[in-house]
């Protein structure tokens, strides 16, 4: 069988596609993506005084759409935010700091989980909304994370629910670089100081 011949046009082209497709990012490793988990660090009760407290729901925090990502969002210019598709939570953020909410406060010794959602077997009832979640890059010598969440305790009256600590808690975390490692540092420490604030708060509420 005989070899097929190409003209030297023919292959003059061919050497020019191959030549730009070795040059190309088409033969780079990809980016490999990281997930990232929030451990907060808030002193526990002994366990002799755990499941003492009064009984709690959590209601699943809601969250801005703006930070609506299991991916990092950075903040870069006035108004102006980027999302870092390659850095992410392990899960849905709101879903998270949902989680890591519920574990400080039933570990706490003023609360314990709600074993039903029958109203009648709960006390007190936590709803919150996180309106900002993010880096703040725009001076790369002053890099911080910041969060903010609004959280809304209610009790139950017998009647119904209602509204006995309600404040809006923000960190503005300083971090020594832009590294993602080092903003979930800063989260850590920024969600860890808004659940003792929080904490601190209930304990001083007027007793009813």
């Amino acid at each position: 069988m005989m070899a097929r011949k190409f003209s030297p046009f023919i292959t003059g082209i061919l050497f020019l596609i191959f030549s730009i497709l070795g040059c190309s990012g088409l033969q780079k490793e990809p980016m490999a993506k990281q997930y990232f988990d929030l451990s907060i660090q808030v002193p526990v009760a002994s366990k002799d005084s755990l499941c003492k407290g009064e009984t709690l729901i959590i209601k699943e925090f809601s969250i801005n759409s703006a930070f609506d990502s299991h991916s990092f969002i950075y903040k870069v210019g006035e108004n102006e935010y980027i999302t870092d598709y390659y850095s992410e939570f392990i899960s849905y953020p709101s879903k998270l700091i949902t989680e890591k909410t519920s574990e400080v406060l039933y570990r706490s010794i003023h609360f314990k989980p709600a074993l039903t959602d029958d109203k009648k077997d709960i006390t007190f009832r936590l709803s919150g909304i996180i309106t900002r979640l993010s880096s703040d890059f725009t001076d790369r010598n002053n890099t911080r994370a910041i969060m903010e969440i609004v959280m809304v305790l209610e009790k139950n009256n017998g009647a119904t629910f209602i509204p006995v600590l309600s404040n809006t808690y923000t960190v503005d975390e300083p971090i020594p670089n832009a590294e993602p490692s080092s903003l979930v540092s800063g989260w850590n420490t920024g969600l860890s100081k808004i659940l003792m604030q929080f904490l601190t708060e209930f304990e001083h509420l007027p007793a009813s």
